[in-house]
């Protein structure tokens, strides 16, 4: 910073928004079903979009016949994946046999066919990973959601999982769909350090139905029934609350015998406790129209606020800065921020955090601050420090997704195209 003898630095107030922020990586999704039989073109694709929404949950069907799929075939599938991602959506991708509820009956009669599908397949995603964010199952199952399937034993979805990480280079977050799944992928021993690297999460399809997520977690303790056995509920979920600080998770949530019994600030406790990300919009209204029913009861911004919008404005991770001061340091200046992640979440993409400078004249300088924003905890605040770019003007922060340069909105209601102000330099 230039050499000021006399300087004042005037902060911005950096009140905390409560709007619905248009992130990558995080909210509400609707399902979209296709068959690669049957083309439609991008207009038509696009029409039923939710505008709102970043992300689109993608299931594709794909013929269940010996034959590998054709060139054809995969031509459709890229062209669906390039027109969500063109539409800026963020994919959730499910290849399945099945769009009726019958696994049993729509998958192959041999594993060999399975195998030599889910080969292509992975592959196909391997040149695509720019577009998907999450590969969710592994292609079997009703509706390919990993149940209702003779080929879900520990030796086939090892299989399977390899060949997806072969096939992608690792560049693409999966996720299964129980946490024993996960744990039937992956050895006991120093699980957690594996975790960090293997990006495998999960994804649940029965949130708050009943006290097991309709069998997502079992009914016995994890001591009595070791490593690939589904635990008690209260297990399952320290499980996935360690797991899923590095891979995302989502899901739908279910009408069932929980929906009326839990306060807010009970199932708030428990999506934030599963580090969920996103929520399918459309299922289960009934649960929603509750939702809207409840109250945020808290003395914060938030107070009185519907529990559908509190959760959905919390859905992944939302970062508000709450402090920006100036501070001398021998013969330079900080500018010292403190930033809260609020959301249910982390973020699971590199992000880059830009400090940027506007001098008097309206010339811009910008400078990176060094940070992981990948390691910003749901419920914590980070502290960072950064030198000055230059003299009197105003400070603004600005950060953006590494992959394509999209901006990552910060919950304060300064923002604006996703620059927020942090103050000005006077000179006096």
């Amino acid at each position: 910073m230039k050499k000021m003898h006399r300087w004042k630095f005037k902060p911005s107030e950096l009140i905390e928004s409560t709007e619905e922020l248009y992130n990558p990586g995080r909210g509400w999704y609707q399902i979209h079903n296709f068959e690669t039989e049957t083309c439609r073109t991008p207009e038509e694709m696009r029409s039923s979009l939710h505008e709102t929404d970043a992300l689109v949950l993608l299931l594709i069907r794909i013929p269940a016949s010996p034959e590998d799929l054709s060139q054809k075939e995969i031509d459709s599938i890229c062209c669906i994946l390039r027109t969500f991602s063109e539409a800026g959506k963020d994919i959730l991708l499910r290849f399945v046999y099945d769009l009726e509820g019958k696994g049993l009956e729509n998958e192959p009669n041999r594993f060999a066919i399975v195998e030599r599908h889910f080969q292509q397949l992975a592959e196909l995603m391997g040149t695509q990973a720019q577009h998907i964010f999450v590969y969710q199952g592994i292609l079997v199952g009703s509706w390919g959601e990993m149940h209702t399937s003779r080929y879900l034993s520990s030796r086939y979805l090892g299989q399977l999982a390899s060949i997806f990480r072969e096939g992608t280079g690792g560049r693409i977050y999966h996720s299964v769909r129980k946490p024993v799944q996960w744990r039937q992928l992956f050895d006991r021993e120093d699980w957690e350090r594996v975790a960090k690297t293997s990006k495998t999460g999960l994804y649940d399809d029965g949130i708050l139905a009943s006290e097991t997520d309709l069998g997502t977690f079992g009914e016995q303790s994890g001591e009595d029934v070791g490593w690939e056995q589904p635990w008690l509920p209260q297990e399952e979920l320290d499980f996935e609350e360690r797991l899923c600080r590095y891979a995302p998770q989502g899901g739908e949530v279910v009408y069932g015998e929980m929906t009326e019994k839990m306060s807010l600030e009970q199932i708030i406790a428990r999506l934030s406790r599963m580090n969920l990300s996103y929520l399918n919009r459309d299922h289960d209204k009934r649960v929603f129209e509750i939702w809207q029913t409840l109250r945020w009861k808290k003395e914060d911004v938030w107070q009185g606020m519907n529990g559908f919008d509190y959760i959905g404005r919390h859905l992944g991770y939302r970062f508000v800065v709450r402090q920006a001061v100036l501070k001398p340091k021998r013969k330079e200046i900080k500018l010292q921020l403190v930033l809260e992640n609020i959301g249910f979440a982390r973020m699971y993409e590199e992000a880059e955090l830009l400090l940027e400078y506007e001098d008097l004249d309206g010339k811009t300088e910008t400078k990176k601050i060094e940070t992981d924003v990948r390691t910003w905890n749901p419920g914590e605040r980070v502290s960072l420090s950064q030198s000055l770019i230059s003299g009197a003007g105003s400070y603004f922060l600005t950060m953006r997704r590494c992959q394509d340069g999209r901006v990552v909105y910060f919950a304060n209601r300064q923002g604006e195209k996703g620059r927020l102000l942090l103050g000005e330099v006077i000179l006096y």
